[in-house]
């Protein structure tokens, strides 16, 4: 067994104040009510709602399979505060996966097999990463469309227990974002700190990947289109909040730990990381 160290510094104290308040935080889908009456009742809006869910159960247990890999990977470079935090991400994922399975038995349902879905598995495979900043700058497509369709369903109120199971991952998916922010903003800080050149490059480079990521959106909702329509999303409306705020998110990052290395301004808070995922 390789142990990476044996006494962590533990010395990352935002990583640490999220990953406190991540244990925090936690729920369990036992804790909804899954004996209240559907208010989908029809046989199409529900065969509509259960294709445009496939991808939301992809991405979860995908990212579930991504988190858990990572967390070795933070092991061997001494990043404990971030494997820290990463194993409540992989227990979120790990929910949503339990949550959204267990409403496809509520709907009587089953999500379309990846044969019928090629789209689906060419976007979360593009998301896979070894390295965490490149596996954050592509989840961040996956975390913002994530919260902005739960957004979406907490205002439509299709039924209440998916409204309850929004409300949830809402929580967690600000968490998400936040730690996104705060890791990236670090590793930005230590590269502007080597020199602006480096920073720059690193920031192109991810700034690529998450347009390559982004790139297969499209083929997700050329395929679900109908089925957005028939429940009441704005497939346009939906595809430009996303390019717009996962970019504005990216830069935020690395622009903010270009300030920070050039000791323009301090290091974000969790509290202020915490805002910035809620945004």
């Amino acid at each position: 067994m390789k142990i990476y160290k044996v006494l962590p510094d533990l010395t990352r104290k935002r990583q640490m104040a999220i990953w406190h308040k991540a244990l925090r935080s936690q729920w369990s889908a036992e804790d909804l009510d899954w004996g209240r009456p559907q208010r989908i009742a029809k046989d199409k809006p529900k065969d509509h709602l259960a294709r445009l869910l496939t991808p939301i159960l992809m991405g979860e247990q995908s990212a579930l399979y991504s988190v858990s890999g990572l967390i070795p990977k933070l092991g061997a470079t001494s990043e404990v505060e971030s494997q820290f935090y990463l194993t409540t991400w992989a227990v979120d994922e790990a929910r949503h996966t339990e949550l959204f399975t267990r409403f496809y038995r509520r709907l009587d349902r089953e999500p379309i097999s990846i044969r019928r879905f090629p789209a689906g598995y060419l976007f979360q495979s593009a998301i896979v990463s070894d390295d965490a900043a490149e596996w954050l700058s592509g989840v961040l497509i996956s975390e913002v469309l994530a919260k902005l369709v739960m957004e979406e369903f907490r205002r439509l109120d299709l039924d209440p227990l998916l409204s309850d199971i929004a409300n949830g991952i809402l929580e967690d998916e600000a968490r998400h974002l936040g730690f996104n922010h705060i890791y990236l903003e670090d590793r930005f800080t230590s590269l502007f700190r080597k020199g602006r050149p480096e920073g720059q490059s690193y920031g192109e480079h991810l700034r690529a990947r998450l347009q390559a990521v982004l790139d297969h959106v499209t083929p997700i909702f050329d395929a679900l289109g109908e089925d957005m329509q028939e429940v009441g999303l704005d497939r346009d409306w939906l595809l430009g909040e996303l390019d717009k705020d996962a970019k504005r998110r990216l830069e935020k990052s690395i622009a903010a730990g270009e300030k920070v290395a050039s000791r323009e301004v301090e290091a974000s808070d969790p509290a202020e990381a915490a805002a910035i995922g809620r945004e």
